[in-house]
């Protein structure tokens, strides 16, 4: 059997399984599938299969048009039972239990409770809410036991607010760096551990750099927000909207925690170079935000 046919990528996992539907079918890449299942000779294990089970089907790449090796649902049965991974019982679960059936009744997968979503990558899932769990649980694990339940709920409430979602599996899966970056960024200092005390680690050149650094991020920032893009990316349901909102926050969280910690030194720095130029470079002042 040759076809041609638009590639709808799932994740399942840390793999990615090219899907398509031919003739309202469902059909897998079987090199993604064998890689899922860890089955390790993908030719040997195809040749075992029946003809009406497995073709080839032609699809768009960037590199043009390329013919890959495809297997149908009983195809992949055939392969699941190959292998002896634990991911290939929840993989045949999840495909026979959910998705099959709903695609047999409607014509399509209905998925109420967004695990389609997670399967073909559109949100972190369980697997990404774990990782920044992971993160989470460091971050606060420096705090007195009895802060770090509050600190804990905290962390998620605002994580939960910056991208717009009830459960933090439910962010979407390209703004998993993001999310990262913003727990990773989230200053527990002064409203859990009181200010760190300023240091002299960094150098006057080291200090200047920061204090450039720090000055654009904050005017990006600002413009940012003064300009609404993201507003305006979500108007047009632009797929980086999300993102974009994401590093915003972050990077907002991320200039206030590093302008508290170095505050003597940046402003020492700040003020060494506005002479050496004999004029003050433009810089937001609270209060006194320019129009």
């Amino acid at each position: 059997m040759k076809a041609t046919a638009q590639v709808i990528p799932f994740q399942f996992e840390a793999q990615q399984v090219r899907t398509m539907l031919i003739d309202d079918q469902p059909w897998f890449v079987a090199a993604d599938v064998c890689l899922a299942l860890a089955v390790r000779n993908s030719r040997d294990a195809l040749s075992r299969l029946d003809d009406d089970e497995k073709g080839v089907a032609t699809t768009d790449t960037l590199g043009g048009s390329q013919a890959v090796g495809i297997v149908n649902e009983s195809g992949l049965y055939s392969l699941v039972l190959t292998s002896r991974k634990a991911e290939a019982k929840r993989f045949k679960k999840w495909i026979t239990a959910e998705v099959l059936p709903a695609i047999r009744k409607h014509g399509r997968y209905e998925d109420s409770r967004n695990n389609l979503g997670t399967l073909i990558g559109e949100t972190i899932g369980t697997n990404g809410f774990n990782m920044l769990g992971a993160l989470v649980k460091g971050k606060v694990a420096q705090l007195p036991t009895a802060t770090q339940r509050r600190a804990t709920a905290k962390i998620w409430s605002q994580t939960h607010a910056a991208f717009g979602v009830r459960s933090a599996a439910d962010i979407p899966a390209d703004q998993l760096d993001a999310a990262r970056n913003f727990i990773a960024a989230y200053a527990l200092e002064g409203e859990w551990l009181g200010r760190a005390e300023t240091g002299s680690s960094l150098s006057r050149n080291d200090a200047l750099a920061v204090e450039a650094l720090v000055n654009d991020a904050e005017w990006l920032v600002y413009l940012l927000h003064r300009c609404g893009v993201v507003d305006h990316l979500r108007a047009v349901e632009s797929p980086l909207a999300g993102s974009m909102a994401g590093r915003v926050e972050s990077t907002s969280i991320s200039h206030k925690l590093v302008r508290s910690l170095f505050a003597d030194q940046l402003e020492a720095a700040a003020a060494w170079a506005d002479e050496l130029c004999g004029r003050p470079a433009l810089r937001l002042v609270k209060g006194a935000l320019p129009t």
